[in-house]
Parts: structure tokens; C-alpha cells; sequence
């Protein structure tokens, strides 16, 4: 018997024939949806009665959200309790931030005049289009990689900056490894705007509670700063993204930051992309999404470009179409070629050779292989140690073991504050030549270019890293990506957003091994989280 079925056993006992509703929004959940809703799991499952009067208002299921029951029925939709409140709250709080802003936009229309002639130089003719992340308290700006949404980001604190030198400014993402790099993306704006803080993980932002769920800074305590910036916003779940907008005072801004085409969280809720959907004349959020939609990166008309969007636009054909076509930026094996998979394992010979720690972390961040799954015979686990065996084979000075070794690459999987290391942050497990007991150690890069030095030991959450999940791998970009994918078509995380997040974390190739019925297939299928936040934004 699974927890599902145990959850709706329980809730059968309490109240007869709430079980198969609580069992189904208890699964949903776990697949990331916000919660049930009702009319498509009535065509999705005809043979499963929901008896009459079930539904209707009682201790167990409110109708009214003020009334303390586990389960709220909100526009036939059902909803655990916290995370209906999880959805009113960000559509409270955007409304808060747009209406607020609309009521000073004609002040900082009257700031901005000045200043004209610098937001045209920095943006030129596309100045009228970028107005919202000038004016508004709540901008969304989406595009691909390679479309400049951080340079947009950096002109417009240029601006604001000049108009106001005593701004105060956050900047965040998700993850360590995202706040890194928009710390490097951010440097040259720091000889502009002295004292621009590092960028931090939002749960740093937010100040965590040790033990429990909570932040410090909530609606009662908001951040002090004028402007926060959160990039790799699509990886913000419901719960996350609530507690985010608690806490920014309405009258400040907030610019989030994304590629609504990406994975959505891995928690429930989809909310940067249900946010996209929604944008639309007589939508709250008209006028404030700016979608950017050139790519600087990838020529849209071959290689990775025309493939990523032919991939986010549904068509299998493109499969056939790479096949036969190959070019200096993509391909695709359909036969597991051990020979193509060596040829990309090998180049981790590079950073294994190079005998600076600094350049061999360096060496190590422009290749990785990209898994969809964990277990198997292509998932995470059974590659990382396929390719350890493998560089040990041809002689490279690699051992592998049950736990740390020399040489091995290393993921952080938790954020460590006390070490200064962060969910997502890779290093290498070496020797330091300098230590007389000849021990090894975890090095990381650090801040301003230093290095960190840690005792293997004291990571207590962590993972070999030749090859990673597809959906760790966001916020991350790399020379050459090697795309793993199981050849099961049945897999269910199989889909296009998937696929899309994989081949364009490449920077400059591309090799991609699964059959042609999984990959055409995988362009099929669609993510699509059920919420209720789209409707209410209209």
C-alpha cells in the first residue's frame, strides 16, 4: 500500500468518500501541481465515483477559506488549506505591488525626465519596451539564455541608480550556483554602483528560521531595500514565492527574473510560468512583462537555437531533422554509441591533469553530462560511476570509492552557510600538496576569486558530479553538455521543457543519446501544473 492510498484511508475513516479526493490531491501535490482540478480528474478518471454531497461544506472541506479544514474547494479546484492560502497570498500581493506602483508611476515619470538621455543610450529604440522595469513595483522580464535579461537588469539599476545614489538593492536566486552567477554577470556594474551587494540565496534574503518554515523577514518585518532583483525565478515553488512577496514592502519593487520555456520548480506550483501565461490585455499583469526574445547566444536558424525553439513549439519533426543533420553544435545518437560516449567522457582528462586547483575548478565547469533520471542504467548514480571507471581505465590518476577520493568532482546539495558553500556549488575532492599528513580536501571556488579549503568531512550533503540531474543543472551553463535520457518514452518527467533545459545549457555543443521514439515523444508531451493562479490574475 502506498502513502497515497494510506492518506485516503485515513480520510475515508473520517469521512466516508473524501478518501479518493484526499489520495488524488495528496499525488498531485508530489507532482507539483497546486492542486485537483476537479473537472479534469473526472474526465482523466471515469470509472472513480465521487459521491454526492461530498464536496459540500463540512469539518473536513470549507467553501470559505477562513474556516480551519484541511481542504478548501476554490472554482472547482481542491486545495490543501496551506497552499490555497500559498496562491491568495501572491495574487494579494502582486495586486498590492502593481496598484502601488500605478499610483507613483507619474512621481518617478517626473524622476526619470532628466535622465532620458542616458535609459536611450542604454536601451536606444527598445526604451519605450523596458519602461516597466523603470517605473513599475513588479516587473516580470523572461527570455531564453543568451537574450539578456541580466544586461537589462544592469542598465536598468543604472538608471535608478543615477536618479537615486543612495539606492538600496537586493539581488537573489534559488540556488548558491545561481546567486554566483549572477554575481559574475553583475561585475561590471560594480565601478558604476559602489557597494552593490553580493547576490545571495533567496532563503538568505528572506533570513531562514532555524527549524521551521518560517523567515524572519514577512510581512511584518519586510526588507528594507528599494529594489529586489531575483533571477532563475521559474525554480521558485508556490510556497517559496509566497513567502517572497511577503515580504517586499508594496511600495518597493520587485524584478523577477526567468525563462518561462524551463522546468518549473521541483516543488508544487509553476508560478513564474503561470505568471507569463497571464499577461494580456485586461490582465493584472498587462504592461508588466517584458519578454525578450532575441538570442545573443544561439543563431535561431540552425544548431541549438532552431532546435530549442523547435523543441518549446512541439514538433517531433525536428528529431528526424537533427538526426540527419547534424552540425558542429548538435547531434543526436539514437544508439547509445559507447564510442560518442567516451569521446565526451574523456575530456574530464582536462581538469584531472591541470594541477592549479583555481584553473582545474575552472576546467571542470565548462562539461557535464545531463541525466532526466537518478536510478537505472542511464540515470545519475550508475554514469557517475561509468565514467570514473572509465577515466581509470586509460590511466588517469582517478580512484574511486565508497566515499571521497582523489580527484572526484563534487556537488554541494544543501545550503551550508557555515562553510560558505551552497546547494549547487561544484568542487574538487584533491590533495594539498602542502600538508605534511598528505590529506585530502574539498576546494571550492570562493568569493572574489579565492579559494575555499574544507575537510571532506564537514560536508554532510553532497553527491559525485560528472554527471547531474537536467533539473539541478538549471541556473548552470557549459561548453559541451552531454544529454542522457532513458529509453523508456513512458518515463512520465519526460517533456519538452525537459528537453529544452538540457541542450540549452550548453554554451557552444551539444550531444544528445536517446532513442528517436523517446525524444519524439518527450517534444509531445508538455508540462502543465494545475492552479488556480491564472484565473485569478485575469
Amino acid at each position: 500500500m502506498d502513502v497515497y492510498s494510506i492518506f485516503a484511508d485515513y480520510f475515508d475513516q473520517l469521512e466516508p468518500g473524501l478518501g479518493i479526493l484526499a489520495g488524488a490531491l495528496l499525488k498531485r501535490l508530489d507532482e507539483g501541481h497546486l492542486c485537483l482540478d476537479l473537472k479534469s480528474f473526472k474526465e482523466d478518471n471515469p470509472e472513480e465515483k465521487i459521491p454526492d454531497g461530498i464536496l459540500d461544506p463540512g469539518p473536513y472541506l470549507s467553501h470559505d477559506p477562513s474556516v480551519l479544514t484541511p481542504f478548501i474547494l476554490y472554482r472547482n479546484n481542491l486545495y490543501f488549506q496551506r497552499y490555497f492560502l500559498y496562491e491568495t497570498h501572491i495574487e494579494k500581493k502582486i495586486r498590492q505591488l502593481i496598484t502601488e506602483g500605478n499610483r507613483l508611476r507619474d512621481q518617478r515619470i517626473r524622476q526619470l525626465k532628466p535622465f532620458r538621455p542616458l535609459v536611450e543610450e542604454l536601451f536606444g529604440e527598445n526604451a519605450e519596451a523596458f519602461l516597466p522595469a523603470l517605473l513599475d513595483n513588479f516587473c516580470i522580464v523572461t527570455g531564453g539564455p543568451g537574450t539578456g535579461k541580466t544586461t537589462l537588469v544592469r542598465e536598468v539599476l543604472r538608471v535608478l541608480y543615477a536618479i537615486n545614489p543612495g539606492l538600496k538593492i537586493a539581488l537573489a536566486a534559488p540556488t548558491g550556483k545561481a546567486a554566483a552567477r549572477i554575481n559574475e554577470s553583475m561585475t561590471p556594474l560594480r565601478e558604476q554602483i559602489p557597494g552593490l551587494p553580493l547576490a545571495s540565496t533567496i532563503h538568505r534574503l528572506l533570513e531562514s528560521v532555524s527549524g521551521s518554515i518560517f523567515f524572519r523577514h514577512n510581512e511584518d518585518n519586510p526588507l528594507i531595500q528599494d529594489i529586489t532583483i531575483v533571477d532563475e525565478a521559474s525554480m521558485i515553488d508556490g510556497a517559496l514565492m509566497a513567502k517572497l512577496l511577503f515580504a517586499i514592502n508594496p511600495e518597493k519593487r520587485l524584478i523577477l527574473l526567468g525563462d518561462k520555456d524551463q522546468l518549473a520548480s521541483v516543488e508544487a506550483g509553476s508560478v513564474f510560468g503561470d505568471l507569463c501565461k497571464t499577461e494580456g490585455i485586461g490582465s493584472v499583469l498587462d504592461g508588466h512583462v517584458i519578454r525578450l526574445t532575441k538570442s545573443w547566444r544561439f543563431d535561431p536558424q540552425k544548431g541549438i537555437g532552431l532546435f530549442s525553439r523547435s523543441v518549446m513549439e512541439g514538433e517531433p519533426e525536428c528529431i528526424v531533422h537533427t538526426i540527419n543533420h547534424p552540425d558542429q553544435a548538435l547531434a543526436i545518437d539514437t544508439t547509445y554509441d559507447h564510442r560518442l560516449f567516451c569521446e565526451f567522457a574523456v575530456m574530464y582528462r582536462d581538469y584531472i591533469e591541470e594541477p592549479d586547483i583555481a584553473k582545474a575548478l575552472e576546467k571542470i565547469g565548462r562539461i557535464r553530462v545531463l541525466c532526466a533520471i537518478r536510478e537505472g542504467e542511464r540515470g545519475v548514480y550508475q554514469t557517475n560511476r561509468r565514467i570514473a571507471g572509465y577515466l581509470r581505465s586509460i590511466g588517469l590518476p582517478i580512484y574511486p570509492a565508497s566515499g571521497f577520493y582523489h580527484n572526484q568532482p563534487v556537488m554541494v546539495t544543501a545550503n551550508m552557510y557555515a562553510l560558505k558553500v551552497f546547494n549547487g556549488d561544484v568542487g574538487i575532492i584533491r590533495r594539498d600538496p602542502h600538508d605534511p599528513g598528505n590529506r585530502l580536501y574539498a576546494w571550492f571556488p570562493g568569493p572574489d576569486g579565492e579559494l575555499l579549503r574544507i575537510l571532506p568531512g564537514y560536508l554532510t550533503q553532497w553527491e559525485t558530479v560528472f554527471a547531474m540531474t537536467i533539473n539541478k543543472s538549471q541556473g548552470s551553463e557549459f561548453d559541451n553538455v552531454l544529454v542522457l535520457l532513458p529509453d523508456n518514452k513512458d518515463v512520465r518527467i519526460l517533456t519538452r521543457e525537459l528537453l529544452y533545459t538540457a541542450v540549452t545549457r550548453a554554451r557552444t555543443r551539444v550531444l544528445v543519446q536517446a532513442p528517436k521514439n523517446v525524444l519524439e515523444e518527450t517534444v509531445r508531451k508538455r508540462i502543465s501544473r494545475a492552479s488556480g493562479l491564472t484565473n485569478r490574475l485575469k
